[in-house]
C-alpha cells in the first residue's frame, strides 16, 4: 500500500506464451523489455508469441528491448517466415513510432547473427546491435 492508501505503481509485468518458448518481462523503471527465447522455438511461436507481448503491454513502445536468444535451439525449426512476420506485426503495431528505439539481441551462434543483421532491415526505426555476451547488451541499453 502506498501512503494514499492505493496499491503501489507495477514496476515490473512478465508473461510467457504457450509452451514456454518465448517468455518476457517488461521492465517499468528502467524501461526495458526483455524477450527471452529458449529451445526450439518454431515460425509459429514467433508470429503468436511476440506479438502477444505487443498487445499485453501496449507500453513497451516506450521501451528499449533486449531478446536474450542464448537458450534458443535449432530443432523449432524457426526461419525467414517467422522473422519476416513479426517485423511486418511490428510495423503495424509501431507505426512509425519506434524512431531510436534500441533492440539489443543477445545470441550465442554466428550463424543465426547473420539472419538478425539481414531481419533488421525490416524494423528501419529501430537501432539493432547483435552482442555475444549478456552483460554488453545490458550496458549498451543503460541497464547497468
Amino acid at each position: 500500500m502506498t501512503p494514499d492508501g492505493g496499491c503501489p505503481p507495477l514496476s515490473v509485468a512478465s508473461g510467457e506464451h504457450v509452451g514456454g518458448r518465448i517468455s518476457w518481462e517488461v521492465d517499468y523503471r528502467r524501461l526495458v523489455l526483455t524477450i527471452r527465447l529458449t529451445g526450439g522455438v518454431t515460425d509459429d511461436d514467433l508470429t503468436g508469441g511476440i506479438p502477444e507481448i505487443w498487445v499485453r503491454h501496449p507500453e513497451v513502445l516506450d521501451c528499449a528491448t533486449l531478446v536474450d536468444a542464448r537458450h534458443l535451439t535449432g530443432e523449432g525449426n524457426y526461419g525467414w517466415r517467422g522473422l519476416r512476420d513479426v517485423a511486418a506485426a511490428w510495423r503495424r503495431f509501431a507505426m512509425g513510432r519506434d524512431m531510436g528505439t534500441k533492440v539489443a539481441i543477445v545470441l550465442r551462434d554466428t550463424l543465426l547473427a547473420k539472419l538478425v543483421r539481414a531481419v533488421s532491415f525490416d524494423y528501419p526505426g529501430s537501432v539493432f546491435r547483435i552482442f555475444f555476451s549478456l552483460d554488453d547488451a545490458e550496458d549498451w541499453l543503460g541497464m547497468r
